[in-house]
């Protein structure tokens, strides 16, 4: 047998089979109201020293920066040896020094080849000069090679290649005495 419910004179919270009943029917007819719950505004608290939150903000040396650079240090290199990301280094470098890594690295590396460049001379008037040539080569593009020889035209060119044919003093006076009628005429054919 059916246990017998008692009438809760609460129609929401009653259980018997009249108010089911009639809950029942007034869900059919009429929809349920909805109540909006009411929210507290969200406030975001600013944390100390300016930083909303996210990562740590690792600080940047920039005097071992820069000495990484000077000394030739490529920028993923120089990221590695600071402890940061090479995008952070790049990032950084725009936001705190207000131009691009690029330009940043470039003027360091010049720094770095001016002061070699006078190491170079220093220690060149001292003495040893085995590892700054060394150095020049790699870093200044130095070479032991002589400028290549300049081709000259006309009749200087023409000069050389007949005084490697001198064997004599009397081949040189008549090469003078060549050379004399040859230019007394290129005189008077200029006047004419």
């Amino acid at each position: 047998m059916a246990k017998k419910v008692e009438h809760n004179k609460d129609l929401l919270n009653c259980m018997c089979k009249e108010c089911k009943k009639t809950r029942r029917d007034l869900g059919r007819k009429i929809p349920p109201v909805v109540v909006p719950l009411r929210r507290e505004p969200v406030i975001k608290k600013k944390r100390s020293g300016g930083h909303n939150g996210g990562r740590k903000v690792i600080p940047i040396d920039w005097s071992v920066v820069d000495k990484c650079l000077i000394s030739g240090s490529s920028g993923v290199q120089t990221a590695a040896f600071v402890g940061v990301s090479h995008e952070t280094l790049y990032n950084r470098c725009r936001k705190e020094k207000g131009v691009d890594f690029s330009v940043y690295l470039l003027a360091q590396k010049q720094k770095g080849n001016s002061l070699l460049l006078g190491k170079q001379l220093q220690v060149a008037l001292s003495g040893n000069t085995t590892m700054l040539v060394w150095l020049g080569k790699q870093r200044l593009n130095q070479t032991d090679q002589p400028l290549a020889k300049q081709e000259f035209n006309g009749s200087l060119a023409n000069l050389l290649d007949v005084m490697h044919l001198i064997k004599s003093a009397e081949d040189f006076d008549a090469l003078v005495e060549l050379a004399k009628e040859k230019s007394a005429k290129e005189i008077k054919h200029v006047e004419v």
